[in-house]
């Protein structure tokens, strides 16, 4: 099977959500004193872990429902 048809996040796109995502998992799952709730705090984290594996593997279901690409055109 060819992932690389799957892939809809770009390379920016990518490197957005790892910061992101870092962040989200910090404040989600080591310093969750800034939100204070636990059920809250465990979301954040796991949005980050969420993000994490889309900058892995460049397949966003989301952008995948809303038919969204931020993949350069390809020259074929």
């Amino acid at each position: 099977m060819d992932i690389k048809k799957y892939r809809n996040a770009g390379g920016i796109d990518r490197v957005l959500r790892v910061v992101i995502a870092s962040v989200l998992i910090y404040f989600g799952f080591i310093n969750t004193a800034l939100i204070g709730q636990t059920l809250i705090a465990t979301l954040v984290g796991i949005l980050g872990i969420v993000n994490i594996l889309v900058a892995i593997t460049g397949i966003c279901p989301i952008y995948t429902i809303a038919g969204i690409s931020t993949c350069p055109k390809s020259k074929t």
